[in-house]
């Protein structure tokens, strides 16, 4: 029987009729069912615009997003859950079309991020949770008909997943998709699979075609071309009539009859952006001439009112098959007018993506507003510029244009080297990008995690000792000082000295029959992790410890040499860590978790609180809505113009997160005569002590106003400021991941690889030389030859900074000229080949503070040989604007070291020398002190020569 009711007289001509708009207020309030029930209503698509006027436009959502934030969810799961919710309700409301239709009809369409679009395993990734988390058989999948796009459709066809193909606007495109999911239908076929369920639609999007190309018409109107005025309104709807005749060419073709045999639907045209975007056409000019069998019409309420206004039954005869001739001559017409349809279609396509991009994120935006309000938290980072404002939005904007955001979630080698992917350098960055998705990788392995810890903390073991150097073993440091010992648990305690005093002083604060060793290396043979397990290993033995290696655990990469010696010595266990996360990106990894999890930290909640970044960045294209990677656009662009002294004021309670973060940007941007200078612990100044070369970034602590009014005095003072808020401790596992974003985005803006360390192994050579020196002369060291010596103290200069023959200067002048003659961008950096106890410690601060005011620059400060796998990158690999004050001295301890022809004074100082010769190889201003045996009163002794 034929309908009286125009929209479900469009069924009976064969054109199914569905509502491109949807809310929860429609749902809830039954508008929805009264379309299906009234006027034929057979689907519903969506899109990120039309979730951001529903969510953001009314309070019918704010119950839902109260609930979730309270419930400490993140912007992206609150969003998700809102989205999931309302498309798993409209699908319940259309269960009963896509019965009565035997699922041709009753679909609900829901897209995956805009920021996908280019990125085809993340869009079937997301593709696939978005299918088992709405939990419907009516749903649709909305993917992008990109290049990436496509490979996404086969494969999710492929696996039974409904898809609604988005952003089609030429003829050729729509050729591609039809074959793409032909191919998936093929490939599911060859595996057994049925197809009989599996329904698609390629969206053709008709009014931007319009807008666009009516613009170019317009152009050649006024120099005398009569058929452009002609083609005016006209491209189209005639690309719609032959995109169909395309679609009719392939369902009749044998490829697809052999599939529709096993029970295949053909994929439909669906007619998308079906309201105009100009005033002069009438609202339902897309309708009335593309009605035809086996197509889809996707109408806004308002094409949908203008349609039932004109009150026109569609004729028996479909207006899609009419002047089909016509449509050809007028794209035929096109081209003779000197438009090249191509080309403006794949501009509309990169446009398409860009408009759904912005209102997805002014939606998290929104979704993030009203969390604040409900929280009382807002964004964890805010930034004032100052002065640095304009090189910054500048930087930002060129970062947008390049697709940062989505580029370096999709892990894009390419933002770091211009080498083609059989290369060596895109090869080793391609393998060091496994940081970026850490959180959820691990997610996984929580129960393990856990359930060792508790067979530790079972076995009756009271310490746990990580023996490591530095990615492997500052992200436990940070931990174990921030967190304490955790009730009940063992207390973390971490070895990165190689000095005997330093060796010595840890085993006297354990017992070792009840402590548990872990060496950590992502290598496996980094010399200072070997030696630790050496001699502990032996120390076990000689307490008579029946079997030494059950007190010991391994984390190393797949492959390592250290999994041979775990495997012969006995080891409890040996943890492998994915092999594509470079140490100092490794603290989420099994690197960072394990000693959490050892010493009682819940590492869910630090995985977690880390993928507030994660989610942000697999989500969001918009550089603005991304904290981390703005962040770092920003430091790049700050280094480029000569702001290059990143200064940490912390929040007491967290403040140890500063020697982790220290390591990561001076190694990651260290290098090609360029680098961010972390400076960290370093005693505040007034403003007007500093100069234009800082940026300063304050970590507060919830609770803590300490370090607000330095802040706010800085910013007043036009400095660059960054703030960053932490609810407790463990939003370090989301700094962690930030921190490592940003220093990765600005590597990119520096155009430097930040995942290599070039100058790291110079250090390493000297030191094995060094080495095999003493060894040709009896274990006596190649000591440089003195240039002054006062108080019992010898001072070696660099030749960079080698006084006259004839000085007669006194240490006291000839160290404060160096850093009198230090230039405005120059930074001093206090090294010191000490054992570090709380009294050296103290002093040498007392000696940077000195350092600072004498030279009026920048200060850092590191303990050796920690530092040499920390700043010792930029050390050597930096810019020439560095002055080294290095400091080494007798020892009191004599620990030997199993199987080594050197003991641990021996190493010890062999990498103090090492790392000096390596700095005088380099031309860099430096001094070494060598303070004799009496360390304490030899540091006084020089703070009080630059106290004068």
């Amino acid at each position: 029987m034929t309908s009286t009711n125009p929209m479900k007289a469009l069924h009976d001509v064969g054109q199914s009729f569905w509502l491109d708009s949807i809310s929860r207020e429609m749902i809830s309030g039954g508008d929805l069912k009264r379309l299906v029930n009234l006027y034929g209503l057979r689907g519903v698509t969506s899109n990120p615009a039309i979730f951001q006027k529903a969510i953001s436009g009314g309070s019918a959502y704010d119950a839902q997003i109260v609930k979730a934030a309270k419930a400490g969810k993140s912007v992206f799961e609150i969003y998700e859950a809102l989205v999931v919710e309302d498309i798993r309700k409209a699908a319940d409301v259309l269960a009963g079309v896509y019965k009565s239709s035997k699922g041709e009809d009753g679909y609900v369409s829901l897209e995956v991020s805009p920021a996908l679009a280019h990125d085809t395993a993340g869009t079937v990734e997301e593709a696939r949770r978005l299918w088992a988390a709405v939990g419907r058989p009516n749903l649709m999948i909305k993917v992008p008909a990109t290049r990436a796009g496509l490979g996404a459709i086969t494969t999710l066809t492929a696996e039974g997943i409904n898809v609604n193909v988005t952003l089609i606007f030429s003829l050729e495109v729509h050729e591609d998709v039809m074959s793409a999911y032909l191919k998936g239908l093929e490939a599911r076929q060859a595996k057994g699979g049925k197809l009989n369920h599996i329904a698609s639609v390629a969206s053709f999007f008709l009014s931007r075609i319009d807008k666009l190309v009516d613009g170019q018409l317009a152009a050649r109107v006024g120099v005398g071309s009569g058929d452009a005025q002609r083609l005016m309104g006209r491209v189209a709807i005639a690309s719609a009539k032959v995109a169909y005749q395309n679609f009719l060419t392939v369902k009749n073709s044998d490829r697809f009859k052999k599939l529709s045999k096993a029970g295949a639907r053909m994929q439909r045209p669906l007619w998308a952006s079906t309201s105009t975007k100009n005033a002069l056409y009438p609202a339902w000019k897309y309708v009335e001439p593309l009605v035809g069998p086996d197509t889809v019409n996707t109408m806004p309420p308002e094409t949908v009112a203008a349609f039932l206004a004109r009150d026109i039954m569609p004729g028996a005869n479909s207006s899609i098959a009419q002047d089909v001739e016509d449509a050809r001559l007028v794209l035929k017409t096109l081209k003779k007018v000197g438009i090249d349809l191509n080309a403006a279609v794949t501009q509309l396509q990169e446009q398409g993506v860009a408009k759904f991009q912005k209102p997805f994120d002014k939606l998290l935006a929104a979704i993030a507003e009203k969390r604040a309000e409900t929280t009382g938290v807002g964004s964890s980072q805010s930034e004032a510029w100052g002065t640095a404002e304009d090189v910054v939005e500048e930087m930002q904007k060129s970062a947008q244009t390049a697709r940062l955001v989505q580029r370096l979630w999709s892990k894009d080698s390419t933002l770091w080297t211009n080498e083609k992917a059989d290369g060596s350098v895109f090869k080793s960055i391609s393998n060091r990008l496994g940081w970026l998705d850490v959180a959820d990788q691990m997610l996984e392995c929580v129960p393990e995690i856990t359930s060792f810890a508790r067979e530790i903390r079972k076995a009756g073991f009271k310490h746990v000792v990580l023996l490591g150097m530095g990615g492997s073993s500052l992200c436990p440091e940070v931990c174990a000082t921030t967190f304490g010992q955790q009730e009940g648990w063992p207390v973390l305690l971490v070895l990165d000295s190689t000095s005997p005093d330093a060796v010595a002083a840890l085993e006297r604060k354990i017992d070792l029959r009840r402590s548990l060793f872990v060496p950590a290396s992502k290598s496996g043979s980094t010399i200072e992790t070997n030696c630790f397990f050496q001699y502990f290993y032996e120390r076990l033995d000689a307490v008579g410890v029946s079997n030494p290696g059950q007190h010991f655990v391994a984390i190393t990469d797949p492959g390592s040499p250290f999994i041979e010696v775990a495997e012969e010595h006995g080891f409890r266990r040996v943890f492998l860590n994915p092999p594509d996360i470079g140490g100092r990106y490794s603290a989420l990894s099994l690197f960072g978790l394990l000693p959490m999890a050892l010493m009682g930290l819940d590492v869910r909640k630090v995985l977690n609180r880390a993928r507030e970044i994660s989610q942000a960045g697999a989500k969001v294209a918009s550089l603005q809505a991304h904290e981390a990677v703005r962040l770092g656009v920003a430091l790049g662009a700050m280094e480029r113009e000569g702001r290059d002294k990143l200064t940490f004021i912390i929040s007491p309670g967290v403040s140890a997160f500063g020697f982790w973060v220290e390591q990561l940007i001076a190694e990651s941007t260290g290098k090609q005569g360029m680098g961010i200078v972390p400076v960290e612990g370093e005693r505040v100044r007034r403003p007007s002590d500093y100069i234009g070369d800082r940026v300063f970034v304050g970590m507060q602590l919830e609770g803590d106003r300490e370090i607000e009014p330095t802040l706010a005095a800085l910013e007043k003072a036009d400095f660059p400021v960054i703030r960053i808020h932490l609810r407790d401790a463990y939003d370090l596992g989301r700094e962690f991941l930030r921190w490592e974003t940003a220093t990765a985005a600005a590597g990119m803006v520096m155009d430097i690889n930040p995942f290599d360390e070039p100058n790291v192994s110079e250090s390493k050579q000297n030191t094995g030389d060094i080495l095999a020196e003493a060894k040709k002369a009896s274990g006596r060291l190649p000591m440089p030859k003195s240039d002054l010596e006062e108080a019992g103290i010898k001072i070696t200069f660099s030749d960079a900074v080698k006084p006259g023959k004839n000085s007669k200067a006194k240490a006291a002048r000839l160290l404060q000229s160096i850093l009198q003659e230090t230039q405005a961008n120059d930074y001093v950096a206090l090294l010191g080949f000490l054992a570090p106890t709380s009294r050296v410690m103290s002093a040498m601060a007392t000696i940077r503070a000195s350092a600072g005011r004498i030279s009026e620059c920048a200060t850092t400060a590191g303990i050796g040989p920690r530092y040499l796998h920390s700043t010792g990158q930029l050390h050597k690999g930096g810019a020439d604007n560095g002055v080294f004050i290095m400091f080494m001295a007798d020892t009191s301890a004599d620990v030997a070291i199993p199987g080594e022809e050197f003991d641990f004074a021996t190493l010890f100082h062999a990498q103090a020398l090492g790392d000096f010769r390596s700095l005088n190889q380099h031309g860099r201003r430096a001094v070494l002190i060598h303070l004799g045996s009496n360390v304490e009163k030899g540091l006084k002794t020089v703070a009080g020569w630059l106290g004068k």
